[in-house]
């Protein structure tokens, strides 16, 4: 039953005694299983803008949960051309602006998540908020030259203003995460009791390249963990997690990984289900929208079907590799995702549970 403790701080200034509440986390034990309330903010960090989800107060509760705003990530030049775009909606499991919640003593670790080519920083809400829930700080910020708004102008011929496919040569991720970084041990994240000295990186796709550069290079991440890419970071914990039926990176390779780390690997499951990416329903926007014109460039709209779709219920499996007839599905592979991200983080950063094991899903894989 969680309660709330109350604490003396020094006000230095007056010499005073403040008396300031504590919400202390009793967590339920399954790992998989969300924990206290998430806030989820959008801010200016150091120039860039960020999302940052946090634990929130037990005020919040019983208060709802806000969609999240995808149409903000929709190209003006993409409307201008086809009209108007919106997204289903989607629950960000998470209350705008809610009050951070006190904690007991150090404060939260902090994670920071790199999204995929095509993505953006809101892309894994389900993950984002359940670090969240379960005692991080969790922030995100989008990599211009990968994002979605860069890519889906270019599938049209000419391309739309807003194009940008610098993604697929270089990774701006390493630059915008460096910079984050910076920001984050400069106190960046000082309101919501954001602990910079125990720092996580995770990273999807593209953005578990970005992990794996930064997670070899930079000393300041204490731990990475890298979804849906092959390789691991050369130094410190590290952890990657794949899917068996993933059409967009050979399972075989991140098999491979495990030489130098642990994995993970979803049977069944594709590349989309590392995100929410699924929810969005990019294959009926394409399908629907763009499919249909004569102003559109067949071969890279192909190319964006076969990742808006690589793992999302309804598609065939593309992957060489896999001999299952239909992906497993989101609400399966979720829970996976959130227990060993869940007990990877609180390993390495919280210094407490027994660590990635075996045997919590009949279909993941742990070597």
């Amino acid at each position: 039953m969680l309660f709330l403790l109350a604490c003396e701080q020094i006000d230095d200034a007056n010499n005073e005694v403040e008396t300031v509440d504590t919400e202390p986390m009793d967590l339920p034990s399954d790992p998989a299983e969300r924990g206290v309330p998430v806030g989820q903010a959008t801010i200016d960090a150091g120039g860039q803008m960020a999302e940052v989800w946090y634990p929130a107060s037990d005020d919040y509760v019983d208060v709802a949960t806000d969609a999240a705003d995808f149409d903000q990530f929709v190209p003006a030049s993409l409307v201008e051309k086809v009209g108007a775009v919106s997204f289903p909606t989607i629950d960000s499991m998470a209350v705008r602006d809610a009050d951070p919640r006190q904690p007991e003593s150090d404060g939260y670790p902090v994670v920071v998540f790199s999204h995929g080519l095509g993505g953006m920083r809101i892309q894994s809400l389900d993950y984002a908020a359940h670090l969240a829930s379960r005692g991080y700080v969790v922030v995100a910020v989008d990599h211009p030259g990968r994002r979605f708004e860069d890519l889906l102008p270019c599938v049209f011929t000419p391309a739309l203003d807003g194009c940008d496919l610098s993604g697929f040569s270089s990774d701006p991720g390493v630059d915008d995460v460096g910079l984050l970084l910076d920001w984050v041990m400069d106190g960046g994240l000082d309101d919501y009791f954001g602990d910079a000295s125990r720092l996580g990186m995770s990273g999807h796709s593209a953005g578990g390249g970005t992990t794996i550069t930064l997670g070899t290079e930079d000393s300041r991440i204490d731990a990475s963990l890298v979804m849906a890419a092959p390789g691991l970071p050369e130094r410190g914990p590290r952890l990657v997690m794949g899917a068996s039926c993933d059409g967009i990176i050979a399972i075989d390779e991140v098999r491979a990984s495990g030489e130098s780390g642990e994995v993970v690997v979803i049977n069944d499951a594709g590349h989309l289900a590392f995100s929410d990416m699924c929810e969005l329903d990019l294959v009926g926007l394409a399908e629907t929208l763009l499919a249909p014109r004569d102003d559109v460039n067949k071969a890279l709209l192909d190319q964006f079907l076969a990742l808006a779709s690589d793992g999302c219920e309804g598609s065939v499996p593309a992957a060489e590799t896999c001999s299952a007839t239909e992906y497993l599905p989101l609400e399966t592979s979720d829970p996976i995702v959130r227990h060993y991200a869940t007990v990877f983080f609180d390993y390495t950063l919280y210094g407490g549970g027994d660590g990635v094991r075996a045997g919590a899903y009949d279909e993941a894989e742990v070597p």
